[in-house]
């Protein structure tokens, strides 16, 4: 990670939540918080399954043939679909600054792994922040998260996350 929180110079892994899920809010754009968008292969098909264009800024990545044991420990000793396990062994070898998820069980894997973790709605903050959307549509995305998206976000977390926002445009 940037030292300077500076998201613009960094470049990330995603999973395929929150492409599927930012496209669903309409705020594929807020990806631009990151100079490189990167994704395996499994994730690309999984995207393909749900009917989700891959947007342009994301690039497929192979996982290098030294890197391929690492998905297999990672699928068998956690609870993890191969789409998930690729994406974080692809943080792994490619050295990115944040690993996108919204999977908790991702999440807590890439965590031991000692990876940044995001999902939607840090994206959607950090665009915010990042000047990429204004308040409003910061506030109407959030909210259009818990409406709209297939994420599973409480209503209590929508209020936090609004809240947040409302503190930081102060």
């Amino acid at each position: 990670m940037i030292s300077n929180g500076d998201f613009m110079a960094s470049k990330a892994v995603s999973n395929t939540g929150p492409i599927i899920h930012l496209t669903e809010i309409d705020l594929i754009k807020s990806l631009n918080i990151f100079s490189e968008i990167l994704i395996p292969g499994e994730v690309e098909n999984e995207l393909k399954e749900s009917d989700t264009q891959i947007p342009r800024k994301v690039k497929v990545i192979k996982i290098l043939p030294e890197f391929k044991d690492r998905v297999k420990i990672i699928t068998n000793q956690e609870n993890l679909d191969l789409g998930e396990a690729f994406a974080i062994v692809l943080t792994i070898q490619e050295k990115a600054d944040c690993f996108l998820t919204d999977d908790l069980d991702a999440r807590e894997t890439a965590t031991r792994y000692n990876l940044q973790v995001h999902g939607t709605i840090g994206v959607v903050l950090r665009a915010f922040r990042e000047k990429i959307i204004d308040k409003k549509t910061a506030i109407e995305k959030i909210n259009d998260v818990y409406h709209k998206s297939s994420l599973f976000i409480t209503k209590d977390l929508v209020d936090e996350v609004i809240n947040s926002i409302e503190e930081f445009a102060k």
